[in-house]
């Protein structure tokens, strides 16, 4: 009776105690493993080798309990007899667990394909709310757009210098007090109609698909538009002598209060805006790529890495992350081997950390969903 008290006890608490200690351990384990994922593929590309993502689908993790009672009597009617019980309880651990590679074009058009600029400002405003000088945010900036009206950060094999001014420019206003906020605008990419075209059903359709028709030329001309946000950088004093020199320097007119950060998808060919920042925010494979340039190589490998001046994103100017090398296993989590050295942030390296934190958020929102028709471990 008592050891069947003591199994029946057993097993209803040991499902909701095991659901607690398994959650906290297997979570930990996939934070590390795609942890040591976006690091391993950093130094990857620093080596002009292959990279290569594989992620955790599922996992099947299946427990089990199991009690038994023995009892066995001996000598009955003879003086002396004995009798013995014994009891077991047995628990098991099953876990399956399924890797997917990422190697379908789904996960590469994800990859290569460019964030959009909510997303790209919002990897900014998170390096804001962890380091708030100027410093950080330029870097912030440099992580988010590869172009800034027109200046690109790479030209003729180095840093482009006005892209590094523009960079400085906006960090700037943000510093001046400016901030990011969604201004709604009609989407008048659209060729101009007479009037008189347009007819009753044709307003209908517009309207069931949401479209208006909006006046031009007094009334004469129609143009169908849709409502749409977009983001802007808004300044609190657009007459501050520091905001005026920071958007000359930026390319764009100043005396407004706000101005639309636009990807190149809002451009019309021969228009222009000048109350407009155009952007070309970058794709996950291009923030890695701009992470390798921090990859300490060891002395033996300076001739098996490309140089920095071949890479296309190695302008950036502002140190950020700081990917050790050592022979040595450390003793730190974020930690890697390639071509027989271990490649490690230090734990004591908040900026690395912070930086390398982010990126990995900026690989889980690319690119964490591909999937397709893979093979699965």
């Amino acid at each position: 009776v008592l050891i069947g008290g003591l199994a029946t006890a057993s097993c209803s608490s040991m499902g909701s105690k095991k659901l607690v200690s398994s959650h906290t351990s297997y979570n930990d384990a996939v934070q590390l493993t795609v942890t040591r994922e976006v690091l391993a593929n950093i130094v990857r590309s620093r080596y002009a080798d292959p990279m290569q993502f594989m992620a955790v689908s599922a996992i099947n993790a299946q427990f089990a309990v199991s009690a038994g009672v023995s009892a066995g009597v001996g000598g009955i009617g003879q003086t002396g007899a004995a009798g013995d019980l014994g009891g077991t309880i047995g628990y098991s651990d099953s876990p399956t667990i399924t890797y997917v590679p990422q190697s379908d074009a789904g996960f590469y058009k994800s990859m290569y394909g460019t964030f959009e600029v909510e997303e790209t400002v919002g990897f900014g405003l998170a390096y804001r709310s962890a380091r708030a000088d100027a410093g950080w945010q330029a870097l912030s900036l440099r992580f988010s757009f590869a172009s800034i009206n027109g200046a690109d950060d790479f030209v003729a094999g180095r840093s482009g210098e006005l892209y590094t001014a523009r960079v400085d420019a906006i960090a700037r206003l943000l510093e001046l007090g400016a901030s990011y906020r969604q201004i709604p605008e009609w989407d008048l990419d659209t060729t101009s109609i007479p009037k008189w075209r347009v007819r009753a059903e044709d307003m209908v359709a517009a309207f069931k698909m949401g479209f208006n028709f909006i006046e031009e030329d007094d009334g004469r001309s129609v143009r169908l538009a849709r409502y749409r946000m977009v983001l802007a950088l808004t300044l609190p004093s657009p007459d501050d002598p520091e905001v005026v020199d920071a958007l000359v320097t930026l390319g764009v007119t100043p005396g407004r209060s706000w101005y639309a950060l636009r990807p190149p998808s809002h451009s019309t060919p021969g228009e222009s805006d000048p109350f407009s920042i155009w952007v070309t925010p970058r794709s996950m494979a291009d923030a890695i790529n701009l992470a390798t340039q921090f990859v300490d190589v060891p002395a033996e490998h300076a001739g098996i890495v490309p140089s920095l001046e071949q890479l296309s994103l190695g302008s950036a100017a502002v140190p950020s992350i700081r990917i050790r090398s050592s022979r040595e296993r450390p003793p730190f989590p974020y930690r890697i081997q390639h071509r027989g050295y271990w490649f490690y942030i230090d734990d004591s390296d908040l900026d690395s950390k912070s930086t390398f934190l982010l990126l990995g958020q900026l690989y889980a929102l690319q690119s964490g969903g591909g999937g397709g028709a893979t093979p699965v471990l």
